[in-house]
């Protein structure tokens, strides 16, 4: 299946659960959209030329700027201090690289880890420390939808 299905699959079942979960409203719905189409490109993460893996890069990068940019300036652009970036920015900075060296190190075979449960539960799980339990939810549905339709639901 390529990247545009396992992306449109994901929206659309995970703004089903968002509306299941009690979000009505367009914005709620789209933000849930947005977040389930990525997490049904996570598990490809792990083939180096997939579009999910080029699409997903320069998303966790640019939201890795746009957390440290932003971090302590409220809603004004401005450069944040050393101090304001120690706690958020580095936190990001850090996820960031991780996710980088995860990818650059290990090197995970193509339907291997990142097609599993487990990998599945884990996504969920970061999802939820970052976005909070809604968005957490349908990012797991979201990544849930591309083992699925791939037929590659496995637990480790």
């Amino acid at each position: 299946m390529d990247w545009k299905s396992h992306a449109v699959i994901g929206a659309v079942s995970a703004s089903a659960i968002a509306f299941f979960l009690g979000s009505h409203d367009l914005l709620a719905l789209v933000a849930a959209a947005a977040v389930g189409a990525l997490g049904a490109l996570v598990p490809d993460l792990d083939h180096q030329s997939s579009k999910g893996k080029q699409i997903l890069d320069a998303a966790v990068i640019a939201a890795a700027f746009l957390a440290v940019y932003t971090n302590g300036c409220g809603a004004t652009l401005c450069i944040p201090s050393v101090q304001s970036m120690q706690a958020t920015g580095l936190a990001v900075l850090a996820m960031l690289g991780a996710y980088f060296v995860f990818f650059a190190l290990f090197k995970p075979s193509h339907r291997g880890i990142t097609h599993s449960l487990v990998a599945c539960v884990a996504f969920g799980v970061l999802a939820y420390l970052i976005f909070g339990l809604r968005l957490g939810i349908v990012g797991f549905v979201g990544y849930l939808s591309h083992l699925v339709a791939d037929k590659e639901v496995k637990i480790l």
